[in-house]
């Protein structure tokens, strides 16, 4: 039977960034400063296969670039800021996924790490993230390698099999049982509005972790924790805490 892969009862989705810029270095420290135990980031390439800690396609929601990503060299993307509007964060870099790596390691942070490939570039994206995770994540530390990709997820049970791996979606499908096992998964993250208790039951019941995004409101987490899901990816990890009694 599968075991669950466990995280956290919060995890800090893309960091503190319902405060922070998403997705950077300082909202990962934020939410590690107000004591979550976890962060959920994403990573795709640029044109040199290098993993940068980032969620769109596109550059100009969250820095003071623009264009793909995945059409600029690395040494492109370390000139830019990532600071996504927020004033109080003016010069925050765009992070490699390298360097996202040795600080999580250094504040002994768990990972949900989303392998987050621009269409096209599934199998890259998989390798070079999976490349930085076996040579710099420590073992000791919770890891979870998730995506909507099934063929990012594909290159990643064959490249990294040792670590584990959640399909994500945002319903659940009618065929999720055969899915997560074909991949290897032993998590389902899934959109909190679209889970009902029954779904709920039967994916715990095969052993399968249940996480649930993007929940800011501790009563609605409440509800989920108590149908059995075993944490929540939140914006807010503070006040989270804070409303869990965690």
């Amino acid at each position: 039977m599968t075991e669950p892969a466990l995280l956290a009862k919060v995890i800090a989705h893309r960091g503190a960034s319902g405060v922070a810029p998403e997705n950077t270095l300082a909202a990962i420290s934020l939410a590690a400063s107000v004591g979550a135990k976890c962060v959920e980031i994403d990573a795709s390439i640029s044109s040199d296969n290098i993993p940068f800690v980032h969620h769109d396609d596109g550059l100009e929601r969250c820095t003071n670039g623009s264009g793909y990503l995945c059409a600029h060299t690395a040494a492109e993307l370390d000139a830019l800021t990532a600071s996504a509007g927020k004033a109080d964060f003016e010069n925050e870099p765009l992070p490699r996924l390298s360097a996202m790596v040795s600080l999580l390691s250094s504040l002994q942070i768990g990972l949900n790490l989303e392998i987050k490939p621009t269409p096209g570039l599934e199998e890259p994206t998989a390798i070079a993230v999976c490349d930085v995770i076996r040579d710099s994540w420590p073992m000791d530390l919770p890891l979870v390698l998730s995506s909507f990709s099934r063929e990012a997820l594909a290159v990643a049970r064959d490249s990294l099999p040792g670590a584990a791996r959640a399909l994500l979606v945002c319903a659940v499908p009618t065929d999720w049982h055969h899915q997560t096992q074909l991949l290897q998964c032993r998590n389902l993250h899934m959109a909190a509005p679209l889970l009902d208790e029954q779904q709920a039951k039967d994916i715990t019941d095969a052993g399968l972790g249940l996480y649930c995004f993007t929940v800011n409101q501790p009563d609605e987490a409440a509800r989920l924790l108590a149908m059995g899901v075993h944490g929540v990816f939140t914006d807010y990890p503070e006040e989270m805490l804070i409303g869990l009694g965690s």
